[in-house]
């Protein structure tokens, strides 16, 4: 009985779960906010903030006083002596030593201030590499979105096209049985149908391969209950459509040259530290000290021996490295070389949004041109296909003509569909340039 009861429970929770994930439709921004949650390059992202934010702190521990203890405790026995006065005894004895030492720095020639700038810099640096992850995740969703709605649109026009030809073919044998056709034409239709079946075949695997990509992309396991719906007519002018207003921002928003910008700060940083090491570093030192010397009795000497010191101790000691072998001045040297480089990393990544704003701007309006001759198109190659079959019942036209008709309806269709995923894929792209992902 209890077995049953338990197995009757699992059944439900299993049931339950998934009935949770039944009929899941996810749109564009459900699909961007789990994948910005769950995607474990953002959770790295925030673990490598977290790991700086304790670097930070470490780094400021180095302000503070630094506080050591020690003890010791040793024996001494004597093994032989020597002289007139000398008493193996009296050397025998037991020590114990306590210490309790603080130490502060008072001047390290900036290498302390400057390390912990460097700490906080490099907090900043894995913040903006964590909105660049998410900026680049972001747009991978959108794109991939857009490319599964374009594939879903190509799966219709398939669909659409292999019902016409489905019906194409069963008219072209009844035109046959009544000798209207040759039978040549009959085979034609038949070939462009197996032609337009191994297109609908071809657009349902890309439905399935972007599908895929898109789970992965947001971290969220395969379900065939799981339906991704958007579509991909919609339109807007909220984009600045002026390079110079678009380079204003993208300066402003992309977190990969704030990166590089906060790394070239940290190189400066790391050069001061290698200078600052040529100059002193002083402490101040302040000490307490308990050490007990505990003499065995001797039959020599009739009084006790034994000893206690406690005392404190307190100074300022200064220490300078003089010479090293030129491996600090090396090393600034080689620093400075590497914030060159970043500069001309940032100057290179410069270039590159510029080139990318400029490509999604013109892909934007040309797309959106090609969106309205399409549609244009779509609607003439409709009617003509009605014409056409129209006038092939009425005796007027030739079933070759009507095929023909079907096909430039088909490609129309597709244009159509091409011209508007073009679009919708770059104004995904001008806002990863500007570095303002949809969230």
């Amino acid at each position: 009985m209890k077995r049953i009861i338990v197995l009757c429970l699992f059944l439900g929770v299993i049931g339950s779960l998934r009935m949770c994930h039944a009929g899941t439709v996810m749109n564009l921004s459900t699909c961007l906010e789990y994948g910005l949650k769950n995607s474990p390059s953002v959770k790295e992202a925030n673990y490598a903030v977290d790991a700086m934010e304790e670097s930070r702190k470490s780094a400021r521990a180095d302000f503070l006083p630094s506080v050591s203890s020690s003890y010791s405790f040793s024996r001494i026995e004597n093994q032989s002596s020597k002289g007139y006065y000398s008493d193996s005894d009296y050397l025998n004895q037991y020590i114990r030593n306590f210490s309790v030492t603080i130490s502060q720095v008072l001047y390290a020639g900036n290498r302390v201030i400057n390390n912990y700038q460097k700490a906080k810099l490099e907090i900043e640096r894995k913040e903006a590499d964590r909105r660049l992850v998410r900026l680049e995740l972001a747009y991978n969703i959108q794109a991939t979105f857009f490319q599964l709605m374009g594939a879903k649109l190509g799966v219709r026009v398939a669909e659409e096209a292999v019902k016409r030809l489905e019906e194409g073919v069963k008219s072209a044998k009844a035109y046959l049985e009544k000798s209207l056709i040759s039978y040549a034409e009959v085979l034609s239709a038949e070939v462009d149908l197996a032609d337009a079946q191994q297109q609908l075949s071809r657009a349902m695997n890309d439905v399935n391969r972007k599908r895929v990509a898109l789970f992965s992309l947001m971290n969220l396991p395969i379900s065939e209950d799981v339906t991704f719906d958007g579509g991909l007519a919609f339109f807007g002018n909220d984009y600045p459509s002026e390079f110079e207003r678009c380079w204003e921002k993208a300066q402003k928003n992309r977190p990969d040259l704030e990166s590089l910008s906060k790394q070239m700060d940290i190189k400066e940083k790391e050069a001061s530290v290698a200078l600052g090491s040529y100059l002193p570093l002083v402490k101040m030192n302040l000490g307490y000290n308990d050490m007990n010397r505990d003499y065995d009795s001797s039959p020599t000497y009739n009084y006790d021996r034994d000893q206690r010191n406690r005392y404190w101790s307190a100074g300022v000691t200064a220490s300078w490295e003089i010479f090293d072998g030129g491996r600090n001045w090396y090393n600034r040297t080689a620093t400075l070389r590497e914030v060159q480089q970043v500069k001309a990393q940032i100057q290179q990544t410069q270039l590159s949004i510029k080139e990318g704003i400029r490509k999604a701007l013109f892909s934007i309006i040309e797309a959106r041109l090609r969106t309205q001759s399409t549609q244009m198109a779509v609607d003439a190659a409709k009617e003509g296909y009605q014409v056409e079959k129209h006038r092939l019942a009425a005796g007027l036209s030739t079933f070759p003509n009507l095929l023909d008709a079907q096909v430039r309806l088909t490609r129309a269709q597709s244009n159509y569909t091409q011209a508007m995923l073009d679009y919708q894929l770059g104004r995904a792209e001008l806002e990863f340039m500007l570095g303002e992902p949809k969230e």
